[in-house]
């Protein structure tokens, strides 16, 4: 994109910005707010399209629409011509830092230390030095970490009590919070009396695998094979290849992410071991770290 036409989207950003602003100062309802923050974000988003960048690197949406928050909230009393060219230097710093290290920790298997990961080992120590003269106990140890420590009890609480963040165990549709594995869900299908419960369940689950169907025909091309023997193998090493109903391994095998050498092979062979996710990194000419990277990032864009 030459200056020219980069300058005229930068005036169209720069003129929301000032509505932006002046709806703040004149205490304006929330609601404006909030819409004129949206068409901020959406005309930094067609000007980032039109960039010329990486189409990897236009990708990254969640950084992209993220980076304009806050620098919204950071530049809020900066003039709107200034605001427009900071905050698009700051979109396109966010997403090359982002391209280039997803790029090294394929390429090595080495993880780049986040600040999440840096305040994890800081809370580790401190619950390694805790536990020296005290009992585990992790309720004890959450008080005294943030009335002695100093840190945020929200954080110290992720730390100690995590939640389940595999892609097998996914969050009900219904609304009550639950969360089940897929695995288990489907092995309770012919187990169950009630045909309704079973009808639900069945349908419910097959709701969640659609949904990582969809999000896996999204991926690039050549980052589809790997991804599907990935998710493959973790989705059938929570079943007991024995003790499978026809009608799992047919609601299975219909969704395209699934690799379905893999799984006949592990329902049909008795003899038939699973890959380990290092063998199939490997087979990708990906480290074993590079492939549970690749995996994670497909589960945290699935939440």
């Amino acid at each position: 994109m030459d200056k020219n036409h980069l300058d005229i989207d930068f005036a169209k950003i720069a003129e929301l910005f000032q509505i932006y602003q002046n709806s703040l100062s004149s205490n304006n309802n929330a609601s404006l707010l909030e819409q004129t923050k949206s068409k901020i974000v959406v005309q930094f988003w067609k000007t980032i399209q039109k960039a010329a960048i990486s189409s990897e690197m236009k990708e990254q949406s969640d950084i992209i629409v993220e980076t304009i928050v806050n620098c919204i909230e950071t530049y809020v009393n900066k003039d709107p011509t200034e605001f427009s060219k900071l905050t698009y230097s700051s979109i396109i710093r966010a997403i090359k830092a982002k391209a280039d290290t997803e790029t090294f920790e394929n390429k090595t298997g080495m993880h780049i230390s986040n600040p999440k990961d840096r305040l994890r080992k800081k809370i580790e120590k401190a619950y390694k030095q805790f536990t020296a003269f005290n009992s585990g106990d992790k309720k004890e140890f959450l008080e005294y970490a943030v009335s002695y420590c100093g840190f945020n009890r929200e954080e110290v609480e992720m730390y100690l009590f995590p939640k389940q963040t595999s892609s097998l165990y996914l969050k009900s549709s219904n609304g009550s919070g639950e969360e089940y594995c897929v695995a288990d869900k489907y092995a309770n299908l012919d187990k169950g009396n009630d045909s309704f419960e079973i009808l639900n369940s069945k349908n419910e689950i097959t709701e969640q695998l659609e949904k990582m169907n969809m999000l896996w025909l999204k991926q690039k091309v050549v980052a589809q094979p790997v991804l599907s023997e990935l998710l493959t193998r973790e989705l059938l090493a929570n079943f007991s290849k024995n003790n499978v109903s026809e009608n799992i391994i047919e609601v299975l095998l219909k969704h395209d992410f699934i690799c379905k050498e893999m799984a006949k092979l592990f329902f049909e062979d008795t003899a038939y071991k699973l890959p380990s996710q290092q063998d199939v990194g490997k087979k990708y000419g990906l480290t074993k770290a590079g492939a549970s990277k690749k995996l994670s990032r497909f589960f945290e864009k699935l939440k």
